[in-house]
């Protein structure tokens, strides 16, 4: 999956032959094509000028629709059934009328009932649906109900929520996911803004490892750069865990590899580190955030931190 286009499918558990479908493309990204020179310069002249992006066109969703519904079809005449489809009329909705949407059905080699729209804030048109069985009627209609209310295609407060297992962080929407690793006892994701990161680690079994090292030796051995030369604080998080948090400027060796990674971003060039690590006593976890970040951003540790869920639901927000 990629944040401007992508496909999931979710299973019902059991023997349920009911699944949740949701694929979402990027409107504004122009129809793939061979590069030619307008396509591959237009975007830097633009920039150099400062010139603003050129308007994106609307979609239209019955053209959208129709294409999943031939690939629909085809299945249905492959497994010899006759198929059938419809589409409501076109509404708007959403708190600024930015959402164009319309709910379709069809049955054929199955059933589905699903929605479609476009979303003018984020550009992204995307097409839900859940699919069963034909006998599966009350199921599909029942989880449709429940799914399509309950479907965001943007942040609404400018943070975007990450959770995966047992971690649940919400990170400024203009961030990219740059780099993860899912290991067993150890997660960590990296997120980037220009050339500004944030780094996000959790290690499981603190018990254990707290036996052996000191929850600062500890960090110190995970990260790259030396925590003597930064100054040192004691700074409590949301959920009541007091954070061994250290911030100063980022050294001069880290600073020319930055540089060099960051060619192109210089408006969000960072200078300053800040890092924290704590326990979690109640799900036995050791977390640990880190930022390098511009002088512009200097709340950006506190705003992670301040969201970032190690034990309980993120919704407790």
């Amino acid at each position: 999956m990629e944040r401007e286009s992508g496909y999931l499918r979710v299973d019902a558990p059991g023997n349920s032959a009911v699944t949740v479908q949701v694929r979402w493309t990027d409107a504004s990204r122009p129809e793939a094509g061979p590069p030619n020179a307008y396509s591959l310069l237009a975007p830097t002249v633009r920039r150099w000028l400062r010139r603003p992006e050129p308007p994106v066109k609307t979609p239209i969703l019955k053209t959208n629709l129709d294409r999943m519904f031939q690939e629909t079809a085809r299945q249905a005449k492959k497994a010899k059934a006759s198929f059938e489809s419809s589409m409501k009329p076109e509404r708007r909705e959403g708190p600024d009328n930015e959402r164009t949407a319309m709910n379709f059905s069809w049955t054929g080699a199955g059933r589905g009932q699903g929605k479609i729209w476009y979303c003018a804030h984020c550009h992204r048109v995307v097409i839900a649906q859940v699919v069963g069985l034909a006998r599966d009627q009350s199921a599909i209609a029942a989880i449709a109900s429940q799914l399509f209310a309950s479907l965001h295609d943007h942040s609404e407060d400018g943070y975007d929520l990450w959770a995966l297992y047992d971690l649940q962080v919400r990170i400024p929407d203009d961030f990219r996911l740059e780099e993860q690793k899912l290991l067993s006892g150890y997660l960590s994701l990296t997120f980037g803004r220009k050339g500004e990161r944030i780094i996000l680690d959790r290690w499981g079994l603190a018990n254990m490892t707290l036996k052996k090292f000191k929850l600062e030796e500890w960090f110190q051995n995970n990260i790259a750069i030396k925590l003597k030369r930064l100054k040192r604080d004691d700074v409590e998080t949301r959920q009541g865990h007091t954070v061994a948090h250290y911030s100063g400027a980022i050294p001069l060796l880290m600073l020319v590899k930055l540089l060099r990674d960051t060619v192109g971003s210089m408006r969000r060039f960072p200078t300053r580190y800040e890092g924290g690590v704590w326990e979690c006593p109640e799900g036995n976890k050791i977390f640990a955030l880190q930022t390098l970040r511009s002088k512009k951003s200097e709340t950006l540790w506190r705003d992670v931190a301040d969201r970032c869920y190690c034990h309980g639901a993120a919704s407790a927000e």
